[in-house]
């Protein structure tokens, strides 16, 4: 496919290294010119020094020939004309960032969709998504969703107590009350192993299930955790994030307290939140911690704009034996492992969860850009089964049988419905199938999935 995108921010770049690598043709637009030269000789792609605003910069950018136009610079404004430039060169997919929900709240007043933009991606919201999903299954160690929150991806280490505990993945699979739920990598010793179904699950493996999001319930059922979300979570900071978190979370937590160093902003939040209390206060604060019963609080989410300030709060939360911890942070991937050895449980980069949740959007993205599978040599990826491919030569236990345990199919979109197959499962040609892959794997793949 044809891109441009507009905005070469870390938004931007970590689309554009991403697309790359899965071949597509493309060309980047910014304004800062010795970020274009930086991104030129690291990065083998068209770049254009100018705005995604400016229609000449669009042309030179190629835009009266291109399939997908992804506009993620800092500007709604920005976004949203570039998105209508693309509309008029007849641009398919037309994808914003916006920040602002007065462009977006009241089509009566305002239609952005007429203007041009095809596809919205809301930071915020994205964010408070990637934040309800540790809420909704606790004590994982990463979580996703994919298809708009259809598919659940969760990684869990496995505990003695665990009803998986001594079983084999086939009989993991029927223990399930659905049969829905899929176990598709186990890490045993810091090596990652792509299973058949006779690996049986030991105490300390950390597992990566896949289920569609219907299936939660018994997901949690056949990990031996119970079925209620955190019945109290503590959200800490002056943000949008915050806000549009407590609304979020006061429909299904019992308590939810908000902690607000901003007055006037709490303020206002308070006056648009029934179910939240909204305190005026500083989490960094031992006394406030102690007043709000920080112990019996399920999650610390520390969602400020300052990411110091919200790993010193989720450290003094954690120290006064909150359950767990989900820390903003502007830092990339590369400093999590140093925020989990001190103490934090989860970290979301909004910007990165912003690309990740663009790269979803995409046909044939990668799915897995906010899980971190430790050093793991593995990547996922969604691929469509092409007319008479491999893949669809009969049932999975017979086509998969060259790629065992290099690769595994863990879940496949036919039309609308979600199937997590099993080995009498046949792919059919126009599905897109879910597949964790090992990296020197990925060309066996792309044959598998091509047209004989």
């Amino acid at each position: 496919m044809k891109i441009v995108i507009a905005g070469a921010g870390l938004v931007g770049l970590s689309l554009a290294q991403q697309l790359v690598l899965e071949g597509h043709d493309l060309a980047i637009i910014e304004t800062d010119g010795d970020l274009c030269q930086e991104i030129e000789e690291k990065q083998d792609l068209l770049v254009i020094n100018g705005s995604g605003s400016d229609p000449a910069k669009m042309m030179e950018a190629g835009i009266s020939s291109t399939d997908v136009l992804l506009a993620v610079t800092p500007s709604d404004e920005v976004n949203i004309v570039a998105c209508s430039i693309a509309k008029y060169h007849k641009v398919e997919q037309r994808v914003a960032r916006v920040r602002n929900p007065a462009f977006f709240r009241d089509k009566t007043v305002y239609d952005i969709e007429q203007i041009g933009v095809t596809r919205l991606i809301d930071p915020e919201t994205t964010v408070v998504d990637a934040i309800c999903q540790f809420i909704s299954t606790p004590k994982a160690l990463e979580a996703a969703a994919f298809e708009s929150g259809k598919i659940m991806l969760r990684e869990y280490k496995v505990t003695p107590n665990m009803p998986v505990v001594g079983k084999s993945l086939s009989e993991i699979r029927e223990m399930s009350t659905d049969n829905n739920i899929l176990v598709m990598t186990v890490v045993r010793d810091d090596r990652a192993i792509i299973p058949d179904g006779e690996l049986r699950v030991e105490p300390g493996d950390e597992i990566l299930i896949i289920f569609p999001a219907r299936s939660r319930d018994a997901f949690m059922d056949l990990m031996g955790l119970p079925r209620r979300a955190a019945q109290k979570v503590v959200i800490s900071g002056s943000s949008l994030t915050c806000y549009k978190l407590a609304e979020r979370l006061q429909q299904n937590v019992e308590k939810v307290i908000w902690v607000s160093p901003d007055y006037n902003f709490g303020n206002w939040g308070a006056s648009r939140l029934d179910r939240v209390e909204v305190l005026h206060g500083d989490c960094t604060d031992e006394e406030l911690l102690k007043e709000i019963h920080i112990e019996n609080a399920g999650f610390f989410v520390a969602a400020s704009k300052n990411t110091e300030h919200n790993v010193m709060s989720s450290l003094l939360a954690k120290a006064y034996k909150v359950r767990e911890t989900v820390t903003i942070s502007d830092q990339p991937a590369n400093t999590y492992h140093l925020l989990k050895s001190i103490g934090i449980d989860h970290i979301i980069n909004p910007r990165l969860t912003t690309a990740a949740s663009i790269m979803d959007l995409i046909h044939r993205g990668r799915i897995l850009n906010e899980i971190k599978l430790r050093d793991m040599d593995l990547e996922a990826v969604r691929v469509i089964a092409s007319p008479n491919c491999r893949a669809s030569n009969g049932p999975l236990s017979k086509s998969w049988r060259p790629l065992a345990k290099k690769a595994i199919v863990g879940a496949i979109i036919r039309h609308q419905d979600l199937i997590i197959p099993t080995g009498d499962t046949v792919i059919e040609p126009g599905d897109q199938a879910l597949v964790i892959t090992r990296a020197r794997s990925m060309p066996d793949i792309k044959k598998m999935f091509r047209e004989r």
